[in-house]
């Protein structure tokens, strides 16, 4: 992604992120899960292949092999978890963020929005001779027809 100025997100300390409320939901709901999901399936697959291979190992072979075995079960519980406790993969960690930041974009959206309606109405009130107090007439000063 590049700045107007010609710098980059990562050279620089600013940038400019286009995102759609939808895209970022669908990402974090679907997309994501969904190759998450596919990812953990290949992987239990091979699970299964190295706890049946780890039978026929014997002496030196056997405690590399445990050593390899145990390293990989601590990496993978970091990206995915535990069956008990997948959130505290790193990956469902990532899934979990992209949907708090879709849900609270959205509402800071919608307050955003109600403000400048608000300000709007305010306006049009004021622009028609009318008062913020809900009186009518502006009195000395006449509604403004044209603008």
């Amino acid at each position: 992604m590049s700045l107007p100025d010609g710098g980059t997100y990562v050279q620089g300390s600013k940038g400019h992120l286009d995102m759609s409320i939808g895209e970022l939901h669908m990402l974090s709901t679907h997309t994501l899960t969904a190759m998450t999901e596919e990812l953990v399936g290949a992987l239990s697959k091979i699970n299964d292949a190295l706890n049946d291979l780890q039978i026929s190992w014997a002496g030196e072979a056997k405690a590399e092999a445990d050593k390899l075995l145990d390293r990989y079960d601590v990496v993978s519980t970091a990206i995915f978890g535990t069956a008990k406790e997948p959130e505290k993969g790193v990956l469902n960690r990532l899934v979990a963020g992209l949907g708090h930041a879709a849900s609270s974009y959205n509402s800071h959206e919608k307050v955003i929005e109600a403000g400048w309606t608000d300000l709007r109405d305010k306006f049009r009130v004021l622009l028609g001779g009318g008062t913020l107090d809900g009186g009518g007439g502006g009195g000395d000063s006449p509604p403004i027809t044209e603008v």
